[in-house]
């Protein structure tokens, strides 16, 4: 059966959101064109930038976002990456994603508007790891850092 003759009630849609900043940040464009044309996924899904976006949407602060983004420089930009070139990493994202956590406060994944998967990896053995309970940014944060993704991973782990 194609999905134009499937019941629309039966339909569900779902939008995996990638790493990269550049990538990261034409996501908010294509959720805005999906809007546009009334598409709504009923589950996002992201890894490291892909995971921010994907939290600002899925807590209803896209706008917000993308506003803030409009409006930064080069040189605000280089200020919200964080060096971590001793530790194995380039950006651990500690104060981009402490900017955004200002937006979407605590709220855990049960208090999101729309359903959200985070992805990180596991370091030690290449694993990827799922969060759909606990804090949200906790877990943005785990995707977004290179080195510290295993010890924050390990402390928000939804096993």
């Amino acid at each position: 059966m194609s999905m134009r003759d499937r019941d629309q009630t039966e339909l569900k849609i779902g939008l995996a959101l990638g790493s990269g900043a550049a990538r990261g940040w034409s996501h908010i464009g294509i959720i805005h064109g999906l809007a546009e044309m009334g598409i709504e996924p009923d589950i996002i899904s992201g890894s490291s930038i892909g995971a921010l976006v994907g939290a600002a949407y899925a807590a209803d602060k896209l706008d917000l976002l993308e506003a803030w983004t409009r409006s930064l420089n080069w040189k605000e930009i280089i200020r919200f990456l964080d060096p971590a070139l001793l530790g194995g990493g380039l950006i651990q994202g500690e104060k981009l994603t402490d900017f955004v956590n200002h937006y979407v406060k605590d709220l855990g994944f049960e208090g999101l508007k729309r359903e959200l998967g985070v992805v990180a990896t596991d370091l030690e053995t290449g694993r990827e790891i799922w969060f759909r309970k606990g804090p949200v940014m906790e877990a943005v944060r785990a995707s977004i850092a290179e080195r510290q993704g295993r010890l924050k991973a390990e402390a928000v782990s939804p096993r």
